[in-house]
């Protein structure tokens, strides 16, 4: 006796890489939203679609949610690298700081930016690595055959077959 039961969901760690994914970028779309930042809101948006088809396993976001990851790690790649080349301003802003009258509120300035900074830098230099990850795991087999078309979804091969009867 055939059954048509679907197969049983496996746990997966891609799908918690790509939630991660998915709350960043809704956390950097209200960034985005409050900073009237439109360009990059649309951006957003489009990785927070490709994610939850990705997380719901739609066969169309596998392919998409890979070349997203691949984009996201490049684009911390090089603005990390960008960050690492004007690492050194903050002494020379320190430097600058110290000529002034009364230095200690800019060297208070100065300092909690280079720490923001910092934890800019160490952010991105853990999400490459996962994107990369991220990317590589949707592009294996067992997780290829975890993105299914669903039963009881519609397609045009659908309608026509239905028209036919």
């Amino acid at each position: 006796m055939a059954t048509d039961a679907a197969p049983a969901r496996r746990f997966g760690l891609w799908r918690v890489a790509t939630w991660i994914v998915l709350l960043l970028a809704a956390f950097g779309g209200v960034l985005y939203l409050r900073h009237g930042d439109w360009p990059y809101l649309v951006g957003t948006f489009a990785v927070i679609v490709v994610c939850a088809g990705g997380i719901l396993r739609q066969p169309w976001a596998r392919p998409a949610l890979r070349v997203v990851a691949l984009l996201l790690a490049l684009w911390a790649l090089a603005t990390g690298g960008l960050m690492l080349a004007q690492w050194g301003q903050f002494e020379m802003a320190r430097t600058r700081a110290m000529t002034q009258p009364q230095p200690q509120l800019l060297l208070l300035v100065i300092e909690q930016a280079r720490r923001s900074f910092l934890l800019g830098l160490v952010f991105k230099a853990l999400l490459v690595p996962l994107l990369l990850w991220l990317a590589w795991q949707l592009g294996r087999s067992p997780v290829r055959a975890q993105f299914v078309a669903r039963r009881g979804g519609y397609s045009a091969a659908d309608g026509a077959r239905r028209k036919q009867r």
